[in-house]
């Protein structure tokens, strides 16, 4: 579908400028009896053109695709995941309640599969941003395992501006044992109880190990979350990293819902 979307736009820019360059040779007006030879020939061979080019864009993103299919799958079978090559439209519309998925915004690889025991999903979405004068995209990669139904957390890195709050005493968030955490994080849950048992100091060091990393609780789900796009390289660090946050929660939180402190 993305192969056909690109070789038409470039077909219908090529014939546009195909159209732009008869006009000129037919004399900047559109062809008279004698220069129609000229507008044609014009036409003919940019319109050529534009096909070769169009064929070979298609060639090389096809071949583009496969290779990424082909690592992705190698990937996937190290770390227990399976990629769907094609995810639906609406597939993200699912995880709005995520602040990093943003409605405007796509799924470009899904995969699932098994971590920690759990039911695993792994997806990567985009959306742009536009200023007015310029735009850009924005890559998020979400992993995630199946969860109790807990109380709802985040753990998010501190911007400079929520930094320098912290430095002035101006508190943003819950504070907890590790004075490095409460610099590099700000906590919030509707249970703070539930976040104070579930975030020991191996919890807190653990986190720390990875400082750019976004956690959250949230809808049955744990979610570890990374800004940027996909890179397949990294994936079986990052599926063992949300392993390890399993091997971390205590005994306690694992009966946080059935001993009803909810």
């Amino acid at each position: 579908m993305e192969n056909r979307k690109k070789a038409l736009i470039i077909m219908l820019f090529g014939g546009f400028v195909a159209m732009l360059i008869g006009l000129a040779l037919a004399g900047g007006h559109f062809p008279s009896q004698v220069s129609w030879s000229k507008f044609a020939v014009a036409i003919a061979v940019v319109a050529g053109i534009v096909l070769f080019v169009t064929v070979l864009a298609v060639r090389a993103s096809r071949t583009r695709t496969a290779a990424w299919r082909e690592r992705a799958d190698a990937v996937g079978d190290a770390i227990d995941l399976d990629f769907d090559h094609e995810p639906t439209k609406e597939f993200h519309k699912d995880y709005l309640f995520l602040p990093e998925i943003k409605k405007s915004g796509k799924t470009n690889r899904v995969a699932r599969g098994t971590i920690a025991g759990r039911e695993a999903l792994f997806f990567e979405h985009s959306y742009v941003v536009s200023t007015g004068q310029s735009s850009h995209t924005v890559y998020h990669c979400v992993y995630s395992t199946d969860a109790p139904k807990w109380p709802e957390l985040s753990v998010t890195p501190r911007n400079p501006i929520s930094k320098l709050f912290r430095k002035l005493g101006i508190r943003r968030g819950m504070l907890l044992d590790d004075p490095r955490f409460n610099q590099a994080f700000v906590v919030r849950s509707e249970d703070e109880p539930f976040a104070v048992t579930l975030l020991t100091p191996m919890m807190q060091a653990f986190m720390l190990e990875k400082p750019n990393a976004r956690w959250r609780i949230s809808n049955g789900r744990v979610f570890l979350i990374y800004r940027g796009s996909l890179k397949l390289d990294r994936m079986p660090a990052t599926v063992d990293r949300l392993a390890r946050f399993w091997s971390f929660v205590p005994p306690e939180v694992s009966a946080w819902e059935r001993r009803g402190i909810v």
